[in-house]
C-alpha cells in the first residue's frame, strides 16, 4: 500500500481509504413552468415515515394543483431505484422522498 495512504495516529498505522476523484458534470434537467397539471412521479425511499410525508405531499399535489401524481416503494433504502426509466419516461418531474 502506498506511503500517501498510511497515516500514523497515536503511534497506530491507520489506512486512510481516498484516492483520485473522478467526476462527470451533467446539466441539470430544466425547471417546470409550473407544477400545474404535471406528471409527478414520488419515490418513497423506504425510510421510516417517508410513507406518511409522501402520501401528504403527493394529497396536495393532487388536490391543489391537479397533477397526474404515480407513487413508486423501494424495497431497501440502499439500493438504487429499480424504477429510474419507467419514471423519467413517464413523469415531468420526480420527488425523491426520504423520513426519518
Amino acid at each position: 500500500m502506498p506511503d500517501s495512504q498510511m497515516r500514523m495516529v497515536g503511534g497506530v498505522a491507520v489506512y486512510v481509504p481516498t484516492g483520485a476523484i473522478e467526476t462527470v458534470a451533467y446539466a441539470l434537467a430544466p425547471r417546470l413552468a409550473s407544477v400545474r397539471g404535471a406528471r409527478i412521479g414520488i419515490l418513497d425511499n423506504g425510510k421510516e415515515f417517508a410513507d406518511i410525508v409522501l402520501r401528504g405531499v403527493a394529497d396536495v399535489l393532487q388536490r391543489e394543483l391537479g397533477a397526474q401524481v404515480t407513487c413508486w416503494r423501494k424495497d431497501y433504502l440502499g439500493r438504487a431505484s429499480p424504477y429510474a426509466k419507467e419514471m423519467a419516461a413517464g413523469c415531468d418531474a420526480v420527488i425523491n422522498g426520504v423520513g426519518h
